[in-house]
């Protein structure tokens, strides 16, 4: 059962199937029923981290364009119709570094209840592609899907859309352990990407999410199960003895599966746009991930361009070391 402290209703879908679905699971103290969510969601100077602490639910209805073209911040992989949707906004984790704190003054989970909208729109799009054209689209920039799949089953959708749906390449990227559906089997073209990072880090930035070990039980379990992975190395964070540490979880990989039966990977260092960064630091005044002396590049903040190389770098060859058959095309560099 989900807690919720308040949960948020817009008027119009409150009778709609998958809100009874997900009311069946939560509890919660007080129910309010709104004209539209971002009249809460949307309030300025709202305390996230007490609303982090305090979760309450926001369910609502996504209208207008729901697949957006893939920013230029965010891995394309090399294909050309690279798209992105939201059907959730915020997460379950509470990583120091993590541009939803420079986008949103909000801290409570928004479910849009009106996925089949999202599909008819990816479907759509599908319609419209060239003869032999895929589109990559990613489902959880806005949060980690995985760790609201008991209460909302969207993952689970999305496998489904995936399955009928051989000219979409659908990405769920997370920083948890799902574990593999046994009972349905694989989807080749839904990639589950891993978000790797050392221990340390996770410790020090990435709080709430699941630890390291659990990641690479995963990863192992998913590969061995036949399912698409991709590993994301990124962000690389930067401190003191980052060689050491994204080295050590590098090593941990190859020890626990063969590196060359992961599809690709994403490599990255932190970026964020110069205003997100303003609104993160607020929110983060002691967190030495976002106060680093960052760079301003076309309007976004980075790490100094040899540091950045180096990083990259190291961590690439470093994965390559241990790859007997595959060459530099798995390595993909934001």
């Amino acid at each position: 059962m989900w807690s919720f402290n308040h949960i948020y209703i817009e008027n119009d879908i409150k009778d709609h199937p998958r809100t009874r679905e997900i009311l069946s699971k939560c509890s919660w103290h007080g129910i309010f029923y709104i004209d539209r969510y971002l009249k809460i969601f949307g309030r300025k100077k709202q305390d996230i981290h007490f609303q982090m602490k305090n979760r309450s639910l926001i369910l609502a209805r996504a209208s207008g364009e729901l697949l957006y073209r893939g920013s230029p911040m965010c891995q394309d992989y090399g294909r050309k119709q690279f798209y992105y949707t939201s059907t959730m906004k915020n997460c379950l984790y509470d990583c120091e570094y993590c541009y939803l704190k420079g986008m949103y003054d909000c801290g409570y989970i928004v479910i849009f209840v009106n996925i089949e909208d999202v599909f008819a729109q990816a479907e759509r799009r599908l319609d419209l592609l060239a003869d032999g054209e895929r589109m990559y689209l990613s489902v959880s920039f806005d949060t980690d899907l995985y760790s609201f799949e008991s209460l909302s089953g969207y993952c689970g959708l999305w496998k489904k859309f995936a399955r009928e749906h051989t000219g979409a390449e659908i990405e769920i990227r997370t920083k948890g352990a799902p574990s593999p559906d046994g009972d349905e089997g694989e989807v080749p073209n839904l990639i589950h990407a891993y978000t790797l990072s050392p221990q340390q880090i996770i410790d020090r930035f990435e709080h709430n999410t699941a630890p390291l070990s659990a990641r690479i039980r995963s990863v192992a379990r998913m590969l061995s199960s036949g399912g698409t992975v991709r590993i994301c190395i990124d962000p690389i964070i930067y401190v003191r003895d980052w060689k050491e540490l994204y080295g050590s979880l590098i090593d941990s990989m190859a020890r626990a599966f063969d590196i060359d039966r992961v599809m690709d990977f994403g490599i990255g260092t932190f970026r964020i746009s110069r205003e997100y960064l303003k609104r993160l630091r607020r929110a983060e005044p002691h967190s030495e991930a976002v106060w680093y002396p960052f760079e301003i590049k076309d309007g976004y903040a980075v790490y100094p361009d040899t540091l950045q190389e180096q990083m990259i770098l190291f961590t690439s060859d470093r994965i390559m070391s241990f790859s007997k058959s595959r060459k530099n095309d798995i390595i993909f560099r934001a």
